[in-house]
């Protein structure tokens, strides 16, 4: 049961990152209109916004696919949770020996074969799930150096300057919300191997 809460949680908090990553593509899309305003003088700054809006992107694409592997995990689980409760009954109406011994034993057999596959899956997910979520963690760092270009860039601005360090401080600031975030996910992660 304590594996199925920390999944759910996992899950839930994949759903607040990937409503942060949207924020970002909203943000990128005011600081390019802002940056039209400024002209010439914040073509590099449009430039790196476009990459943050690819940034937001792929974090939303990589937090989905987070969320269909939590799915398979939660499915895994569950199914575990029904071969092991299966698995004992069997093993108790076994236990009353007998010709239930001898036709039982085959199906326990069977069950017990089953409830080890699956828990070799569940392990391939938790693996590829952590493997995703270092991929994601990478993916932050690049954001992070996205958004402190665009901080650079917008020294760049003209008189538009102010507004536009402010949106670079401002995505900044949510990359590395975004980050943190990660990390928890991945040490939540690791509560459920524990």
């Amino acid at each position: 049961m304590n594996e199925l809460k920390t999944i759910a949680e996992i899950n839930e908090e994949i759903k607040g990152v990937v409503s942060v990553a949207e924020n970002i593509s909203l943000t990128a899309t005011n600081a390019m209109l802002v940056a039209r305003q400024a002209g010439n003088h914040a073509v590099g700054f449009s430039m790196v916004v476009r990459e943050l809006r690819r940034y937001s992107e792929k974090t939303a694409e990589a937090m989905q696919g987070l969320s269909r592997l939590i799915y398979s995990q939660v499915l895994a689980n569950a199914n575990k949770r029904n071969q092991v409760r299966k698995l004992d009954l069997l093993n108790k109406a076994e236990a009353g020996g007998g010709l239930a011994q001898t036709r039982i034993a085959p199906a326990c057999t069977s069950n017990q074969a089953n409830v080890e596959e699956t828990e070799r899956l569940i392990a391939t997910q938790v693996r590829d799930l952590q493997l995703s979520i270092r991929r994601t963690r990478k993916q932050c760092a690049a954001g992070l150096v996205i958004a402190r270009s665009a901080g650079i860039e917008a020294a760049h601005g003209g008189e538009m300057m102010p507004v536009l360090r402010q949106i670079a401080q401002d995505v900044e600031a949510v990359v590395v919300h975004i980050a943190q975030r990660i990390k928890k996910l991945e040490s939540r992660l690791s509560e459920t191997r524990a």
